[in-house]
Order: structure tokens, then sequence, then C-alpha cells
């Protein structure tokens, strides 16, 4: 069963993708300027975004409009992203795609709609991250050498590692290399209604040319913002801005895709 909706939401985003989602012409975010140009340092993409101020549910649509995922016709005046417009938008540069805001946060598996065993939107970081990366050459970066394919599991169980383990953590980073990113989502246990498991916060992870690998996300009290995680202590910073709670630990899943510029090194 699993399976088989895995195969029709390929063939969704595929058909998304050929019929416009997959545009290289990505239209720059209004007034944030012109990005870095094509190709350039990673890490200067981030540093576009960075700085932007945290606005819950905000996002930039494939037109370059500030506006909501579930208020997707409201315009802010300013600019404006929560974690997951952040990712979406960092990710349009990235992999030069222009998804659409629908695209990005199909429910995969139609298991976290409004009437969900496990709550609406319980995987929504879970979904997010995947839908970002489907059709790319992908894999679950997990630490001691275990694997996992990403088809045959769900975000209530492909969770990655323990988000406070910093062994897990350095195993993890001596598998980046320049030329991919890895998005990310954190998830954690909750007890709350029928929820049980929650993936309530998405970002990216980019390594450069010149040994540091930065974690970069939009938190509530610091916006758009980037840290290098090769310095544990930004890891430790992380962690406990994250706690785990006695229901359980909080993990971190990331995901490792190729950036254009290395599948399409001519262009």
């Amino acid at each position: 069963m699993v399976t088989s909706k895995i195969r029709i939401l390929f063939f969704i985003l595929l058909f998304a993708l050929i019929s416009g989602c997959a545009k290289t012409n990505i239209p720059d975010p209004r007034g944030l300027g012109g990005p870095p140009r094509k190709c350039s340092d990673p890490a200067q993409l981030l540093g576009y975004f960075e700085g932007i101020p945290y606005r819950g549910d905000a996002a930039v649509n494939r037109f370059g409009d500030f506006t909501f995922f579930a208020e997707p016709g409201v315009y802010l005046k300013e600019p404006g992203l929560n974690c997951s417009g952040f990712t979406v938008a960092a990710s349009r540069y990235f992999f030069s795609r222009n998804f659409n805001l629908a695209d990005a946060t199909l429910d995969r598996l139609a298991d976290s709609g409004p009437d969900s065993a496990y709550g609406e939107d319980w995987d929504f970081g879970y979904d997010l991250i995947l839908n970002l990366t489907e059709g790319l050459p992908r894999r679950a970066v997990l630490p001691y050498g275990e694997t996992s394919v990403i088809g045959d599991n769900d975000g209530m169980v492909l969770r990655g590692f323990e988000l406070s383990d910093r062994s897990a953590w350095a195993d993890v980073i001596k598998q980046m290399t320049p030329g991919h990113v890895y998005l990310f989502s954190m998830s954690k246990p909750i007890k709350f209604k029928n929820y049980k498991i929650i993936h309530y916060h998405v970002g990216l992870i980019v390594p450069d040319n010149e040994g540091h690998v930065w974690l970069c996300h939009a938190t509530r009290n610091s916006g758009v913002n980037k840290v290098d995680i090769t310095n544990m202590a930004n890891i430790d910073a992380i962690a406990k801005a994250n706690p785990d709670s006695k229901l359980g630990p909080r993990k971190i899943l990331v995901i490792e895709a190729p950036l254009l510029c290395r599948l399409n090194p001519k262009k």
C-alpha cells in the first residue's frame, strides 16, 4: 500500500516538475535585491537570506511574493519567513526548481490530513524535505553505517538520529561533502490529542570548500541565521534550544541531495 502511494506521488511530482515547477528562472524574492550569481558559493546563497525576520507561516511564492502557506492570496509588505518558507525559498536556487508552495507541502502518504489518526500535519517537515528532493539522487544520512530506504518508511519510523548525540553528529558531518545540500527535519514525541510524533522544524545544511559546514534555518528569536556546525559548541546550542523531554529524545533526519551545479557542471 505504501509502495503504490509512493509511485502515485512520484508521477504527480514528476508531472509538476515537467509542467513548470522545474523552471530554472527563479523570480527573486521582492525587496531582497539580486541573489548571488548562479553556481556561486552555496554559503553566499545562505547569506542572501540571512537576517530575514521570522514570521509564522510565511513563505515566498513562485512569483517572488512574500505570502503565507495557509493564505497564499495575502501578500506581506515586508520580507518574513518561517523555517519551512526559508527552506523552500533557498531550495529553489539550490535545485533550480521553482516550487509551487502547494507541491512543496503535499501530504505524501495521505496520512496527515484533518482526520489523521496521528494528528493533522504531524509529518509536515518530513513531507516538505522529501517533496523538495523528489526525483533527485538522494539518501538519508545516518550515523554509524546505518542505512534506510526512504520509500519503505514514513515519518514515524524514519527520524534520523538523536539531536543531542554529539558522536552521531560527528559521524554524520564527516559524510557531508561540498556539492551537496542537506535538508533536515527535526521531530519530537508529543502527547497532545492523538499526536505521538511531530516533525516541527526544518532547515538546510551546506558544506563549503573551506571546511565549514553551515546549518541555516529560520528561528523565532533570530530570523534566518546560520552557524558552522564543525564547531561542536554550535551543535550543543541547537540541542539546548531543542531539549529532550520525559516522552523521549528529539531527533533530526538529514536528507542529502546534489546541488544543480554538480548535476550540470557545464551550465
